[in-house]
């Protein structure tokens, strides 16, 4: 398993907001990615923007950067502008923002004659291939059971096997969210003795996690033995919060999606675990795919089920691994179009299962 950090790389492109566009020339839409992201100030977002922006200059083409905040609404109404006027054969790579709104922005794509790929959200009874298989060329995602796992036995081991926790969980509907309590919930299977002393959704973000662990301190004090971040975010609020009353490195940590503070707060003792996935290569696949297609070098109807719904690959990052996370850098020729076009699901970590979205 290859780390990759964001040492010493910019962004290669400016962040935009999305905007009512014209209609675009069906000889330039294989040269511009529209990207639908849920922020642009999170590194994981910075990282697959990265991925995708740099895949696109391999074959001389641009991307537009939409973000919706994690707003199912705003990303609804900026896939509406930049469809309304036609889009023939355009390229979107999106993010939705809830489950409930993949069918709908899938359905303006086709109505509008693109191609689009998305990232992480589907509803479970939704696929690329049974919902509309010319234009919904994959859903790419990370297994959250693998993450919630991973992380749920690592602080087993740091407790000994023994102790309660609290737990910070994702929005509820999307499909991370879900997963990851899945996989820790099997990870609390496998070790009776830690229990969960109390939960809270806290959607993501980190002031929100600050603001409950805050909380669960006065209320709980220490029997607080560990703390569970559904994502890096939240687990660095928790960490913010435990700094406040000098219990920052007492109690462990955990979170998912191996941001580069993070890292550096285990390299410390800060935190315990972090679930690393490759998002720069989620960004670079799903932009090679849309490529691919619309210059003929992959047929949505030759593909596999496993080829079209996939997970990528992941590592659990913890002390004895950090250094050589960190170290790391990305080499932007691998994530080029000759390359990726090698072997499109070379770093994937298999189809999706039924049960998990």
């Amino acid at each position: 398993m290859k780390f990759w950090s964001l040492a010493g790389l910019g962004m290669a492109s400016a962040l935009l907001c999305a905007t009512t566009t014209g209609a675009v020339a069906q000889d330039d839409a294989a040269k511009k990615l529209f990207l639908g992201v849920g922020n642009t100030s999170s590194e994981y977002w910075q990282q697959m923007i990265w991925g995708a922006t740099t895949m696109m200059e391999s074959v001389d083409g641009t991307v537009e950067i939409i973000s919706n905040d994690f707003d199912p609404q705003k990303s609804m109404q900026n896939m509406s502008a930049l469809v309304a006027a036609g889009c023939e054969g355009c390229m979107f790579t999106w993010f939705p923002d809830s489950p409930s709104i993949t069918k709908v922005l899938v359905d303006r794509v086709e109505q509008a004659g693109g191609v689009i790929t998305t990232l992480w959200n589907r509803p479970e009874e939704l696929h690329p291939w049974d919902t509309a298989p010319d234009t919904w060329i994959a859903n790419i995602s990370f297994d959250g059971v693998f993450a919630g796992h991973e992380n749920g036995k690592a602080l087993c081991a740091a407790l000994g096997g023994t102790g309660e926790i609290v737990v910070l969980r994702g929005t509820p509907d999307n499909a991370p969210a879900k997963q990851r309590n899945m996989g820790l919930d099997k990870a609390l299977e496998e070790c009776p003795g830690m229990t969960i002393l109390d939960e809270q959704v806290a959607d993501w973000q980190q002031s929100k996690a600050q603001d409950v662990m805050r909380t669960w301190l006065v209320k709980y004090g220490d029997r607080i033995k560990g703390v569970y971040g559904a994502n890096d975010a939240m687990a660095l609020g928790a960490v913010a919060a435990l700094r406040e009353v000098g219990l920052n490195g007492k109690v462990p940590v955990s979170g998912t999606d191996g941001s580069s503070d993070v890292v550096k707060l285990i390299q410390t003792g800060e935190m315990l675990s972090t679930v690393a996935g490759l998002s720069e290569y989620q960004g670079a696949v799903a932009a090679a795919m849309l490529y691919a297609v619309r210059v003929g070098d992959l047929s949505p109807e030759d593909m596999a089920e496993a080829q079209r719904d996939f997970f990528i690959e992941q590592v659990l990052v913890t002390k004895e691994n950090a250094d050589a996370f960190l170290e790391t850098v990305k080499d932007p020729a691998d994530y080029s179009y000759a390359k990726i076009k090698a072997d499109f699901w070379a770093k994937s970590a298999g189809q999706i299962p039924p049960g998990v979205n």
